[in-house]
């Protein structure tokens, strides 16, 4: 459902909406892409990684965990139903193991100024994401936003569903260069209620995709089976924003190293991400 442009109805047409899909036992699903006001999120991952030892050592690990707090606005409402949003980094707390505090600093002074532009549709479809700032650093996984944002972000239907009723969509999420990898999301309306005066609704949330190698890079990331992730979405119906998003990701990875010639022993993953409404 496309929102209406003008500022006086847009409330009141959402809640017939509403009610009309209610008569029919149908939620419809749909993201407020043009009168939203701004909205603070967190986003959280934290990514264990660990490689099986060998006769004589001890297996190797590392745990690193990264939190942002960011202002996404709108900057533009599209006619199509689409709009411009812009997510603004106010904050960054990071560590690992595997890092000395001063790169911890550096890393949250980095991080802090990658804020970033998309285009939001109304079923939640992200694209043209764009960085402001970007500074020549090594991308990793844990550090890397915008890939971390995308495997949150819900999709939604594109019709009004049922209770119990199941729907598939895929994502690209952008590599270095052209590059982009396929992500399959599948979802699940496992409950709508009343909280507050607001209308919820609680999705499942299953995800799967191939890690593929970064070609640009002499340490070469890649799984031989899919990446799986199961997880769980609050979405206000009312206003149509989303309250919280939450993603457990396991995967065995390989890792090439391009300079040595040599292939390490498979990684096991371990990833938890959350993206959360403050407001």
């Amino acid at each position: 459902m496309n929102f209406i442009k003008s500022c006086a109805f847009p409330a009141l047409t959402l809640a017939l909406f509403t009610f009309c899909s209610c008569e029919r036992n149908e939620v419809h699903l749909v993201f407020n892409t043009q009168t939203v006001t701004p909205q603070s999120f967190r986003l959280e991952s934290t990514l264990n990684a660990s490689l099986p030892a060998d006769s004589n050592s001890v297996p190797e690990s590392m745990h690193t965990h990264v939190s942002v707090r960011s202002t996404m606005s709108l900057l533009m409402p599209y006619d199509d139903g689409s709009g411009r949003f812009e997510m603004k980094i106010d904050s960054v707390n990071y560590n690992s193991d595997k890092r000395s505090v001063d790169e911890f600093r550096n890393i949250e002074k980095y991080l802090s100024i990658r804020n970033f532009q998309f285009k939001l549709n109304h079923d939640g479809i992200i694209t043209d994401p764009t960085i402001e700032n970007a500074l020549d650093m090594p991308s990793e996984d844990e550090l890397n936003l915008i890939p971390l944002f995308l495997k949150a972000q819900p999709i939604l239907p594109e019709k009004p569903v049922k209770l119990g009723e199941s729907w598939e969509r895929q994502m690209p999420i952008p590599g270095k260069g052209n590059s982009a990898t396929t992500v399959y999301k599948t979802f699940t309306l496992q409950d709508v209620y009343l909280q507050d005066g607001v209308r919820m609704a609680k999705i499942h949330m299953g995800m799967k995709y191939l890690e593929l190698p970064d070609t640009t890079s002499n340490l070469q990331l890649k799984s031989s089976d899919y990446v799986i992730g199961d997880g769980m979405v609050l979405f206000d119906v009312t206003h149509g924003t989303l309250t919280s998003a939450e993603m457990n990701i396991v995967a065995v990875i390989d890792v090439c190293d391009l300079v040595a010639g040599d292939t390490l022993a498979s990684m096991n993953v371990n990833q938890k991400i959350t993206l959360r409404n403050l407001q």
